[in-house]
């Protein structure tokens, strides 16, 4: 809780609830609006059960883990 809180303010994420439908263009400037990737709000979207899995994942950054220097070999 303490990080979703510190990512996307409160007062900013009720507004954000207040809303029925996202769409892509809003999530940007939602985003860039509290200074976050639109992944996070995404992401915190997908978490929270606000926005189905499968919506909106094109703007959502993937990346791959390869070559930890602290994990196993």
């Amino acid at each position: 809780r303490f990080a979703a809180n510190r990512l996307i303010p409160p007062s900013d994420y009720k507004q954000l609830l207040s809303l029925s439908k996202y769409s892509r263009q809003f999530i940007r400037r939602f985003a860039q609006k509290i200074a976050v990737a639109p992944s996070i709000v995404v992401g915190r979207l997908h978490h929270e059960g606000r926005l189905p899995p499968t919506h909106l994942n094109d703007l959502r950054t993937k990346f791959e883990l390869t070559g930890c220097p602290d994990s196993p070999a």
